[in-house]
């Protein structure tokens, strides 16, 4: 099962809607997938136990890239064809 978060600056709105976005799009891809929606200061302590985690452009660069965990951002986190091209890249 794949481990995936949706990060946020403060783990609240914007990633409730990308964990929802982001379920509904591993489903349809057949994919067996736990997500979670944090914020931001507890994703960065998970990034050696996740295997993605999804967040704006904008807050890709606060994530240790060569830990376990692909880092995805997206631009428009109500394009659900955004975040699945983006997913689709690293699962």
């Amino acid at each position: 099962m794949l481990k995936i978060i949706a990060a946020c600056g403060a783990g609240m709105g914007t990633s409730m809607i990308i964990k929802l976005k982001v379920e509904k799009i591993c489903k349809s891809l057949g994919k067996d997938a736990s997500v979670e929606a944090m914020s931001m200061g507890q994703a960065k302590g998970l990034v050696n136990s996740a295997d993605v985690i999804i967040c704006s452009t904008h807050l890709m660069d606060s994530f240790d890239s060569s830990k376990k965990a692909k880092i995805v951002g997206v631009k428009n986190l109500m394009d659900e064809n955004e975040i699945k091209s983006a997913l689709e890249s690293v699962i």
